[in-house]
Order: C-alpha cells, then structure tokens, then sequence
C-alpha cells in the first residue's frame, strides 16, 4: 500500500512539474513577444515625433492649372519626399515631386514642389500631405 501511495504521488509530481514548466516556457514566450511589439512601436512613435513637416504655402496665393503646393522638412529626420501621398478635396491625387534649391536629400530644412496638374473650381479646397511615417499636415484655401 505505502508503495502505490509513493507511486501516485511520484506521478502527481512528475505532471505538475511539466505543467508548471511547460506553462512558465508559454508565458516567457509571450513576454519577448510583448515587449519586442513593444520596442518596435516605440521605435516608430520616436520617428514620428522627431518628424514633422510643413505646407509652407501662402493659402491666398495658390496657383492654378497647375496646383502647386510647398512642403518643408521641419522635422530633425532625413524623409522619403518620393512616398509622400497628396490628398486635394479628399480625393487621393497624382503628383509629381521635386526638391529645390539643389537639395539632394528631404532632410531638416529642405523644401519639396509638388505639382498637381488641373484646374480647381472656384471655391474653398484642402489639401493634406502625409509621409510614410504618418506625419502630415493640411491646408485650406480658396481658388
């Protein structure tokens, strides 16, 4: 009899040692995965707060056929002014983008044409510009 009892107990034993370490390997997985999720979001928000740029237009002043706006890098971080997406009346347009004044990066400081090729009606407009980082900035104006 004293031997079946050892035996149980043995087994008993036995399995809550593989539950209690097979549950601490399933936590710790899900820590690391936390924490990287965690680190790569705070990564991106850093990016995002150290970026920022600006419509430098004077919204009295917009010409026309064609739409040209300004935007200016008045952020700390060098940006992709190629993956910047332009909405004019909240309708996604095409664009093309070009630096001035021989810049050859859009870093702090640098400025980007964007030219939208049409004829707005007469009337108030918005544009908003967002990189690829989610920054952006919008204006309104009236043609």
């Amino acid at each position: 009899m004293g031997a079946d009892t050892t035996s149980t107990h043995l087994i008993f034993f036995i399995a809550a040692t593989v539950i209690a370490t097979a549950t601490a390997g399933i936590l710790s997985g899900v820590v690391l995965d936390v924490s990287g999720k965690a680190s790569i979001r705070g990564k991106a928000f850093g990016d995002e707060l150290q970026s920022e740029v600006k419509i430098v237009n004077d919204p009295a002043r917009v010409p026309n056929n064609p739409v040209i706006f300004y935007v200016k890098n008045t952020g700390s971080t060098t940006l992709d002014y190629g993956n910047m997406t332009v909405i004019v009346d909240g309708t996604l347009v095409t664009t093309t983008k070009a630096l001035l004044n021989s810049e050859t990066s859009f870093r702090y400081g640098a400025i980007t044409e964007v030219t939208y090729t049409t004829t707005l009606a007469t009337g108030d407009h918005y544009v908003q510009v967002s990189m690829e980082n989610g920054v952006s900035d919008e204006m309104r104006f009236r043609e």
